[in-house]
């Protein structure tokens, strides 16, 4: 009997965990240097969870049951209302709060490109601070994560804002905002006529139809945004440009890449209250590779605490495929990787006092667990992408020494027992792309 992967899931083998590891590493690493600190959380939680944050269309793509004590829960499908959660039950944390987590997601989507029904996801949020330059930050630090992966040429931010959104459409009579934000936001899943019939049922006239989907057929940049909002100029509309274009601002201040203004961005969840941002292929081969927003009322609906919030989700998926259209997604070791190879049974001994040394010096060992000849170890060696070889024998134990290699070069030295860290601290490991 055999038995298949289950649809919609990834199996992830070590030449696929090591460049992960890095989407990870870089993630971490750039949400600590601008402060944020680590949280973590079950898989599982109570499905009322998702019903009171999300609705009943996220809920519907749960992997929920009920479990043996006849309670509702489902694998977590985003991780945002369990830090919120977390957030509401301690009343003695300092404010603001900047936490990030990389939890697995479950949803019961249509498995494509770039789009699993579990992944990995890295979450950033700030708790506690309701100001533009919060928003930038947590841009910032979305669009940090990208350069330092090598991504700067491939991905562009875009913002844009629910308020503005909808001080817009109130101005032009709109009568069911929300339903208007849900045609904007299936805008480039749909064709103009099914965008007209919709948007026009939500009380907008002809002439105003025309203008509003003119505007979000555009992505400008944050200095020219009255380029495409000009016909519906009022001080509410006004406020909220200013804001974006100070966003935008702060934002360009911290990453390599371009930021853009795209109104047709609403971001499907109900939650957001202010700034939506999503950051895109420039080649527009993919779909969104990350997003976020504001989401003020969160806290409010969950306790008695008002705590503004705002934060993004990047799952790894996207990213895999864009690092590897650009070379970057490859196998490399982290730290300098040794292979052991021991000629005789009798110096195994030797062998093992060997490899504690190489660990000292700051290296990763793998011992050769066989009684094979010396070529065998060797080719083993090349298949474990090992950076050196490292040769025990009769010879190097009567002598206190150890052979190391280079398996690129070729080239050979032998190094004495006691120098060991010390040489292995002068080397370093390589980086091998896969074929």
């Amino acid at each position: 009997m055999t038995f298949e992967r289950v649809r919609g899931f990834r199996d992830h083998y070590p030449e696929d965990m090591m460049p992960r590891k890095k989407i990870f590493k870089v993630a971490e690493e750039s949400a600590e240097s601008l402060g944020f600190k680590k949280v973590d959380f079950p898989s599982l939680e109570y499905l009322d969870l998702y019903r009171l944050k999300s609705g009943e269309e996220l809920v519907g793509q749960t992997f929920s049951f009920v479990d043996k004590g006849g309670r509702e829960v489902t694998m977590i499908p985003e991780a945002t209302p369990s830090v919120v959660r977390m957030i509401t039950a301690r009343k003695d944390l300092i404010k603001p709060i900047r936490w990030y987590s990389l939890p697995k997601i479950f949803r019961y989507e249509e498995p494509q490109a770039g789009r699993y029904r579990e992944h990995y996801q890295f979450n950033a949020d700030i708790f506690g601070a309701d100001s533009p330059e919060a928003d930038a930050e947590i841009i910032g630090l979305a669009g940090m994560i990208l350069d330092g992966l090598g991504l700067q040429s491939r991905y562009e931010i875009r913002i844009s804002s629910r308020p503005l959104l909808e001080s817009i459409l109130n101005s032009v009579g709109c009568r069911n905002v929300p339903a208007a934000f849900g045609v904007i936001d299936r805008f480039r899943k749909i064709d103009r006529d099914e965008f007209f019939s919709e948007i026009s049922a939500t009380g907008i006239d002809g002439e105003h139809t025309d203008l509003l989907y003119s505007m979000i057929s555009r992505t400008v940049e944050p200095g020219k945004i009255h380029d495409v909002t000009g016909g519906f100029a009022n001080p509410s509309v006004e406020a909220e440009i200013s804001r974006l274009q100070y966003i935008s601002d702060l934002v360009a201040r911290m990453i390599l890449s371009p930021v853009k203004v795209d109104l047709s961005i609403v971001r499907g969840l109900a939650y957001y209250t202010g700034v939506v941002f999503e950051a895109y292929d420039v080649m527009g081969k993919h779909r969104a590779i990350l997003g976020g927003g504001r989401y003020d009322g969160l806290a409010a609906l969950m306790s008695d605490q008002d705590i503004p919030a705002v934060g993004f989700g990047m799952g790894d998926a996207v990213i895999e495929l864009l690092m590897k259209e650009e070379g970057k997604w490859f196998y490399s070791n982290e730290k300098p990787l040794f292979y052991v190879c021991c000629t005789r049974q009798e110096s195994k001994s030797y062998a093992f006092s060997v490899s504690r040394e190489v660990r000292d010096g700051g290296g990763a060992t793998i011992d050769d667990l066989s009684n094979r000849g010396l070529s065998a170890q060797l080719r083993n060696a090349a298949g474990e992408r090992c950076d050196y070889a490292v040769i025990v024998g009769e010879r190097e134990e009567r002598s206190r020494t150890a052979t190391f290699r280079n398996l690129v070069s070729g080239e050979q030295r032998e190094i004495e027992y006691g120098k060991i860290g010390q040489h292995v601290l002068t080397l370093k490991g390589v980086s091998v792309k896969k074929a």
